[in-house]
């Protein structure tokens, strides 16, 4: 992280560069990647892969992209005085619907509002709760044909070239991975014309006077953010996980101030809590606004738990947590539940990420859709670095933080003295084991109460400086 500020903030030239086409510059587009690249020697995080595509599959997909669907908002956006522009990936179950717990509740205060999200609908786990909610997914399919005509200018490609060497010289990234990097930025720059397309054709029906958009701080998003700004559109970014700072999204040197790159970011990012606010390095205002979702599952958690430990994977060094997890398995007494909950990102790959947990049959899966349900049935929570351990102690869970690379910048001793081995855990539960109640309690400063009320105030200002 310290690298790429330090990059921005000396600021040359080639920071502000911008492609043909384009209207934010080149560094924008791959600063997460490089990021990213930069990160893995140290976290020993490992690329998932999942991909199940089929030429069958896509097939079925296009003609569902040109075919009337009532999900599409391309045909059937309507006008609304508040976007929320999605994922549609933080879902969980309610009353049989697939409930958005980053924004729903917001959007239920918001009046007139509406959610467009870039997964398909509905989602395998039912129909949204929230209406209206409509979907991209036709236009980033039909996008998809559309690219597979284009062909990059030549001095596209050179400019790309160009600059990936100057990133790559100056942060130190290997061949390697500047040629996966270039690989996806080739892809975008294909499809990205198309999609941006797709989403001005559905901001002419929407015409929003603010967009809260997720992932708004991913640079890669940058022309995304610039489109709803040319839409006169004032945009927030809600916090959706951890952020601090060695996180790079929410970390910008000195250049970001210019204008040009000023533009790929939200106009302000909404956090859980003054903790988080604190914690990053944002050249756009930062609102401490809470995290209903959470304040309404604490309030409904039961006080007395089984004996149940719940270890959350965090997607680094997948072999080293199988086998601490049969450790954990071995050191603590029979009688206590060992429950195992993949990254969201792992869920479709957990049996060869994690061969000794599945076949071990006193390990339990947990493949709940809201984290929350597995938090309110744990007594004690053991994970690396996530914001899955700062709500377990919401939810009044004994957090038992693992040491790794990573650990020390994102979490400290928050939790605790960092420990290695599963033996350290047993040691460290053995107070409490003889107790079943928990007291949950929010932290203000963590998680800042009343939410959906601080975010009714909060959108009532936005929209009276609107001239829309």
């Amino acid at each position: 992280m310290q690298s790429l500020l330090d990059l921005e903030d000396a600021a040359p030239d080639e920071l502000l560069e911008v492609l043909p086409g384009s209207t934010v510059p080149f560094w924008a587009q791959v600063r997460m990647q490089i990021a990213w690249a930069l990160s893995e020697e140290t976290t020993g995080s490992v690329a998932v892969k999942t991909d199940d595509w089929t030429r069958w599959k896509e097939a079925k997909r296009l003609a569902k992209a040109f075919l009337p669907n009532r999900w599409d908002a391309r045909q059937f956006a309507r006008r609304h005085d508040v976007m929320f522009y999605v994922g549609g990936g933080t879902l969980s179950t309610s009353d049989g619907r697939a409930r958005n717990w980053l924004v729903d509740d917001f959007a239920e205060t918001s009046g007139n509002a509406t959610i467009v999200q870039r997964r398909p609908l509905p989602s395998p786990i039912g129909r949204p709760a929230f209406t209206p909610t409509l979907s991209m997914e036709g236009g980033t399919a039909r996008s998809r044909l559309w690219a597979r005509g284009y062909t990059t200018p030549p001095e596209t490609v050179k400019a790309i070239d160009r600059l990936m060497k100057a990133f790559a010289q100056r942060l130190g990234v290997s061949d390697d991975q500047i040629a996966g990097i270039r690989s996806r930025v080739m892809r975008a720059e294909a499809h990205r014309p198309y999609e941006l397309a797709e989403l001005r054709h559905v901001l002419g029906r929407v015409k929003p006077r603010v967009v809260i958009m997720d992932t708004a701080s991913y640079t890669y998003n940058g022309e995304t953010v610039g489109v709803f700004k040319d839409a006169g559109a004032y945009v927030a970014e809600p916090q959706h996980g951890w952020i601090g700072p060695s996180h790079a999204a929410y970390n910008y040197g000195r250049v970001f101030k210019h204008p040009s790159l000023l533009r790929g970011l939200p106009d302000e990012v909404l956090t859980f809590g003054d903790f988080w606010s604190e914690s990053v390095r944002m050249p756009v205002p930062v609102t401490a606004i809470g995290k209903p979702h959470l304040e309404n599952r604490v309030r409904s958690a039961p006080a007395n738990r089984p004996r149940q430990i719940l270890v959350i994977s965090s997607r680094a060094e997948p072999e080293a947590t199988d086998a601490f997890v049969m450790d954990l398995r071995a050191a603590v007494d029979a009688d206590w539940n060992i429950v195992f909950r993949p990254h969201p990102a792992e869920r479709g790959a957990v049996e060869s990420r994690y061969p000794l947990i599945v076949q071990d049959d006193r390990v339990s899966i947990d493949r709940a859709s809201d984290v929350y349900e597995s938090l309110a049935e744990a007594r004690v929570v053991v994970g690396v670095a996530s914001t899955v351990l700062f709500e377990a102690v919401a939810f009044g869970c004994q957090v038992v933080a693992r040491e790794n690379a990573f650990a020390a910048s994102i979490i400290g001793d928050t939790f605790g003295p960092r420990v290695q081995t599963a033996s350290e855990v047993a040691e460290r539960i053995a107070g409490t084991e003889h107790s079943s109640s928990t007291s949950a309690a929010t932290d203000p400063y963590i998680w800042r109460p009343d939410a959906v009320e601080g975010y009714r105030a909060w959108l009532a200002g936005r929209l009276s400086l609107s001239t829309s």
